[in-house]
């Protein structure tokens, strides 16, 4: 008996410790915070198009005048989000203004704002800052790492929301100011959907199976 509860005790602690190991974490590093009027998201495409504030606030509990964006340009390089370990990233096209093509963007996937509404990409990417990226047919690009192809104006920009956490999966929405109509700064040429996901550890499972045999073993030997 006292075996037993031994064993359902190492199930309940690598169980536990799985879960703990697998979940990744969101922050942002530096961030500042630019107002965004009212109605300045003229999304013409996908669910931003009919109401845009939700494409700048997820929650829908900004004031009715200004919120704030986590915003990073050439004057407050990135890089943007961090990823504190190893997971799943699934970028979802939402909603444009722009009439370039703008890509949104990591290694391995890419979203065009030409693609359907809802289209994604999975990666699988490491700890650190995020590999993510936005460019435009216009020539300019905006990176995580805070990076910029158009080094002659440097004015390509993106911004993010708040980080929302859901059981195991977090998720930022991402929006990209492509500079076509100048440093109008409405962040609404493009917007995707970023969502993290738990990787699963392999390592708390081989814990548990070596905890048990070891259960096993001590048995026998009280048995002989």
């Amino acid at each position: 008996m006292k075996l037993k509860k031994i064993a359902i005790a190492a199930a309940a602690t690598a169980t536990m410790a799985a879960g703990a190991a697998s979940a990744a974490t969101l922050t942002f590093s530096p961030s500042t915070g630019v107002a965004v009027a009212w109605g300045s998201g003229n999304y013409n495409a996908g669910p931003c198009a009919a109401t845009p504030t939700k494409c700048y606030d997820p929650t829908g509990t900004a004031a009715g005048l200004a919120l704030d964006l986590h915003t990073f340009d050439s004057s407050n390089p990135g890089p943007g989000l961090h990823l504190d370990k190893a997971a799943t990233l699934t970028v979802t096209f939402l909603g444009k203004e722009a009439g370039a093509t703008n890509v949104a963007f990591s290694l391995g996937g890419d979203v065009s704002n030409n693609d359907l509404v809802g289209t994604s990409y999975k990666v699988s990417v490491g700890a650190g800052a995020l590999d993510f990226a936005f460019k435009s047919s216009l020539g300019t690009v905006a990176s995580n790492d805070g990076n910029f192809v158009d080094t002659a104006t440097r004015r390509s920009a993106m911004g993010f929301s708040d980080i929302f956490t859901d059981g195991t999966t977090s998720y930022v929405y991402a929006y990209f100011d492509d500079s076509g109509a100048g440093l109008d700064r409405d962040y609404d040429d493009m917007v995707v959907k970023i969502t993290v996901s738990s990787v699963p550890v392999p390592a708390a499972g081989f814990l548990l199976i070596a905890g048990l045999g070891g259960l096993a073993a001590l048995k026998r030997r009280k048995k002989a």
